[in-house]
């Protein structure tokens, strides 16, 4: 991290230098994330003991849930139209896998039954994403075009499930789920605006694996990506 804002600073004191202008930016993060790898899957279910609580079996959905956050940002556009920067901000990602039945254990007995419901894995990070890209400037519009990495470390993820069993049974859960503490995921984006407003969509696939630490048959995987959209508005 520390090499990475040594070169940032070193790219924005030549930018000063030969470039034309930067731009503070703000922004509102919304998006789509889920899980993609051999593991992720639409569906699973809950292990549940009475009076102790319970876990999803495989809480890595590849159903997308909504997510949030925001972010600052600066930007310096040089010549020939070329730009780089860096953003940095607070993100909550969300993920969905449907749940349809419940195994539930007592001190004697144990049985399954059908339920249906679902899990939300709820992870908060802190970002930072220095980028480089191509501005273009069709009519009063600018068009940048953006490639980077998400630099992403890991506050938190937890488990939050809710089935209804056939039997009238609400079960519920609430686990802590955090597996990974940073992660690096390659980032393409697309942002358009006018004047001082912008608004982008961009894709993020994660490489580190949540399911990296798992062991027995098939090595688990799980990758998160991000479909992010959102809307900038410049400062300066």
């Amino acid at each position: 991290m520390r090499q990475i804002l040594l070169t940032l600073t070193c790219l924005f004191w030549f930018a000063n230098i030969f470039g034309q202008t930067t731009e503070l930016t703000a922004s509102l993060n919304s998006g789509l994330f889920s899980f993609a790898g051999r593991s992720a899957s639409s569906s699973s279910f809950l292990n549940y003991v009475p009076g102790h609580g319970g876990y999803t079996n495989n809480p890595y959905g590849s159903d997308p849930g909504l997510s949030y956050g925001l972010s600052l940002g600066i930007k310096r556009v040089v010549r020939r139209h070329l730009l780089f920067g860096v953003d940095a901000g607070y993100e909550v990602l969300r993920s969905v896998v449907h749940l349809n039945w419940v195994s539930e254990a007592g001190t004697a007995t144990s049985y399954s039954l059908p339920a249906h419901g679902q899990t939300i894995l709820v992870s908060h990070f802190i970002d930072v994403e220095p980028y480089v890209g191509f501005r273009v400037t069709p009519g009063r519009l600018t068009v940048d075009l953006t490639g980077g990495l998400d630099l992403a470390h890991c506050l938190s993820t937890r488990e939050k499930g809710k089935a209804q069993g056939d039997n009238g049974t609400t079960y519920q859960t609430s686990v802590n789920r955090i597996t990974i503490t940073n992660d690096v995921r390659p980032r393409g984006q697309i942002t358009v605006g006018y004047r001082k407003t912008a608004l982008y969509a961009g894709y993020s696939l994660g490489l580190r694996n949540y399911m990296g630490g798992y062991i027995g048959g098939p090595v688990p995987q799980a990758y998160g990506r991000l479909f992010r959209f959102g809307i900038q508005y410049r400062l300066r």
